[in-house]
């Protein structure tokens, strides 16, 4: 039984280190992934940005259209106002004429507003084409840098399931089965070492009949609260 447990735990070293290197081929991607992201994200902005720009320009040629509609219509109310007959209808043309310059005053304001933030956003958008662009430049060589890093975590993975299928050839199906079992459901590890009588795996106390038992190595003993497969551990080491 000591040597069968010798080889579970073995096998756990073993898938540990297949472990480590999925997390590290993962982080790789999801590294690419984020980068991607952020690309997306300023282009987003950007044609959001684009959108408004686009907007206020149409606004603000809006605003020139109707600046030249009532320029027209004071030119025609100042032409009128030499061959009126009344005082009535002078003031009439005069009121519209006044109305129409403190109109075209306010679109002036507004159309100047409007070209202060066109600049804004044009600015803006300028700078998040640019860090798209530092971005992209970054995705491609962290892209190389993956493809480098994953083939050679690749080779190494290929190189310990082997490992690892020869490993579990010695050990038995049952025991094969619990130990795979256990790993899947308790977040890879299956095999754990008890320390004065505390399991490693859960950080419960076992109790003291089964901790001397344990201690003999003469069976394989699984822990009462998480069923992890104990192994005992001097504390020295």
């Amino acid at each position: 039984m000591k040597e069968n447990l010798a080889h579970l735990k073995e096998l756990q070293t073993i898938d540990l280190q297949i472990s480590q290197l999925e997390s590290q081929m993962a982080a790789a991607a999801a590294g690419l992934a984020a980068r991607k992201a952020l690309i997306a994200e300023h282009e987003a902005k950007a044609k959001d940005l684009a959108e408004k720009i686009e907007s206020l320009e149409q606004r603000r040629l809006e605003l020139e259209g109707e600046v030249e509609t009532d320029v027209a219509r004071i030119r025609d109310r100042q032409g009128k106002l030499m061959s009126v007959q009344t005082n009535r209808e002078y003031q009439s043309l005069l009121k519209e004429t006044d109305d129409a310059k403190k109109a075209n005053k306010q679109r002036e304001e507004e159309a100047i507003q409007l070209m202060e933030q066109i600049e804004a956003c044009k600015a803006k958008a300028a700078e998040e084409e640019n860090l798209r662009a530092a971005d992209e430049t970054l995705l491609a060589e962290e892209t190389a840098q993956s493809e480098q890093q994953t083939t050679e975590l690749s080779a190494a993975k290929e190189k310990i399931l082997k490992q690892r299928a020869a490993k579990a050839k010695v050990v038995a199906a049952a025991m094969l089965k619990k130990y795979d079992m256990l790993r899947e459901r308790r977040n890879g590890i299956a095999v754990v070492e008890v320390v004065q009588g505390v399991c490693r795996g859960c950080h419960m106390n076992i109790p003291p009949q089964l901790f001397n038992e344990l201690r003999k190595e003469q069976a394989l003993i699984s822990c009462p609260t998480c069923n992890r497969i104990m192994f005992y551990q001097p504390e020295a080491e």
